[in-house]
């Protein structure tokens, strides 16, 4: 059956919230005060899993699930980029989260946000940030029931006379989509998806990986690399000298006190580097480490992962995230593997540590290093091979960070990174 028209909302919205702009911009004191919290959004559903990720205190987990919200094109996007907006300010979780916004249909963010979403795209006209000043201004234009000019003046004005209107649309809306809701389940039909496209984007980080990252920004992140010196690794060994302080400044960007550690090993180990959170002292250890020996195939790994583990020589922090990484074109001798495993699987769990210690493994040869494979699930990671030394650090921070989908996390830190570079106060962060 064909609905009426909406005349009533119509008329309210024109009465309301048009003449506003008409007229001329009102007087506005001031950015409007940062609105009550807002209901919090239905229960259950595929972005459920989010929830607690957007409202996160700390910022760069918000970064992260709005990067994820971004991506995805179910209804309740909007709610839930609302959701996070309110919790807090920081420039590149909420460029993520307007991004997210973008595209999507008016009378989504209409029904989804409404006044709130209206509120909090108001508080940001003004942002020192660019992406997010522009971006407030674009979806606060597209609020009211005609399009205002994308000025800070008309839509403060539009706004001081409008919210009722604005009220009243929603309502309305929240009403048509609740009974197209209750016809498409009467007729056994996909119910009504509002979004930006008919398809589902489902990449998205898994919950391991939001616990590793909330658990490494909170109590610290600690990597030490265990290098085979032997000479095969020259190659290798060129790529972390050049690469080294790359990588320690790009992890500190995402946890600001990470440390990093270096010992190498042939058959014999070597601590060349106790862990510090001094890039330059990361990048001179590595320097001075030279590719030579190695005339066996086995070599000492399980020597070069003890003196590792050991807190003693290398300062391990009690309550911080403890890493391991193993870079080796050579197995361990036979004989010592199984007391390897073993000891790994009990450093694990020292109860002299907060978080299980992991290991990963990383070939540097053309095939899978024999044994490098149980060396990592003893020691809860995983065994990897290295593409070419260009990806050194890629491989490294995809490690450390615990990340299954090197591509989606590449693709997070890219963009933080192009906020960060358009940032006028980045020092502030």
């Amino acid at each position: 059956m064909r609905r009426p028209p909406r005349l009533l909302p119509l008329l309210a919205l024109v009465g309301l919230g048009a003449a506003s702009w008409i007229g001329g911009p009102a007087a506005w004191a001031g950015d409007p005060t940062p609105p009550p919290a807002a209901d919090d959004p239905t229960d259950g559903g595929p972005l459920a899993r989010l929830a607690p990720w957007l409202v996160h205190e700390d910022w760069s987990m918000r970064s992260l699930a709005a990067f994820d919200l971004r991506r995805r094109t179910e209804p309740e996007v909007v709610r839930w980029a609302t959701k996070g907006l309110r919790v807090a300010r920081h420039p590149y979780a909420d460029a993520l989260l307007l991004e997210a916004l973008d595209g999507r249909p008016r009378e989504e963010l209409v029904r989804e946000g409404g006044p709130d979403l209206a509120e909090t795209l108001l508080s940001r006209l003004d942002d020192p940030h660019p992406r997010v000043r522009e971006a407030a201004r674009r979806l606060a234009a597209r609020m009211p029931p005609l399009q205002v000019p994308p000025e800070p003046e008309r839509l403060r004005a539009w706004w001081a006379r409008g919210r009722k209107a604005l009220e009243l649309e929603r309502t309305h809306l929240l009403e048509e989509h609740a009974r197209a809701m209750e016809d498409a389940a009467r007729a056994k039909k996909p119910p009504p998806s509002g979004g930006a496209a008919n398809s589902v984007e489902t990449t998205t980080f898994d919950d391991d990986f939001y616990e590793y990252m909330a658990r490494a920004r909170r109590d610290g992140l600690e990597l030490v690399i265990v290098l085979d010196h032997t000479g095969s690794m020259a190659g290798v060994i060129g790529a972390a000298k050049a690469q080294a302080r790359r990588l320690v400044e790009r992890l500190r960007g995402y946890v600001p006190g990470f440390r990093a550690g270096l010992v190498t090993y042939d058959d014999a180990p070597w601590l060349r580097l106790p862990l510090t959170t001094d890039p330059v002292a990361v990048e001179k250890a590595f320097r001075r480490v030279g590719a030579g020996g190695g005339a066996d195939y086995m070599e000492g790994v399980d020597k070069g992962l003890f003196l590792a583990l050991r807190q003693d020589q290398l300062g391990w922090s009690r309550r911080a995230q403890r890493v391991c990484v193993v870079l080796g074109d050579a197995p361990p001798h036979d004989e010592d593997v199984v007391r390897l495993l073993r000891k790994l699987q009990e450093a694990r769990m020292d109860p002299m540590f907060d978080h299980p210690l992991i290991v990963h493994t990383v070939s540097t040869a053309d095939s899978p290093v024999p044994y490098f494979d149980q060396i990592a699930r003893a020691g809860g990671g995983r065994a990897t091979e290295l593409r070419g030394t260009g990806r050194l650090v890629e491989e490294l921070v995809a490690l450390t960070f615990g990340a299954r989908d090197r591509k989606h996390l590449g693709a997070w830190m890219e963009a933080i990174d192009a906020l960060r570079r358009e940032d006028p106060e980045p020092e502030r962060r």
